[in-house]
């Protein structure tokens, strides 16, 4: 299972928290702005969908920020990360391949918001 804060640490840890601040919030907000111009402006079926997916692409990258918020530095991260760091390149292979699932449209919220639930049961 993909592990959304573990993948904002990674990054942080690799490359610097405000690329990575900067990196998420242009993903959020440029990503949601062209997908509304494209949708606003699309007269094809193809344009409306890469619009929608645009959009939804934004809304992907706001968990990643939450957490990247809550991280807040590259200690943090490290902290987060814990053992796994023993393995530089193994970790940043395993959190490459999942940062993939990123470009899937709502999974993130979907993810972030199903491991929230879990947490407040147990």
């Amino acid at each position: 299972m993909i592990n959304l804060r573990k993948l904002a640490a990674i990054d942080i840890a690799f490359l610097g928290y405000e690329f990575v601040l900067a990196e998420y919030a242009v993903g959020v907000f440029f990503s949601a702005a062209l997908g509304l111009f494209v949708l606003f402006r699309g007269h094809s079926f193809w344009q409306v969908c890469l619009g929608i997916y645009l959009i939804c692409l934004g809304i992907n990258y706001i968990p990643m920020l939450a957490y990247t918020l809550s991280i807040a530095d590259k200690g943090s991260a490290q902290a987060e990360l814990g053992a796994e760091l023993s393995d530089k390149t193994g970790a940043m292979a395993k959190y490459r391949r999942q940062s993939l699932l990123l470009l899937v449209p709502l999974l993130t919220p979907i993810l972030g918001v199903t491991r929230h639930r879990t947490k407040q049961q147990l």
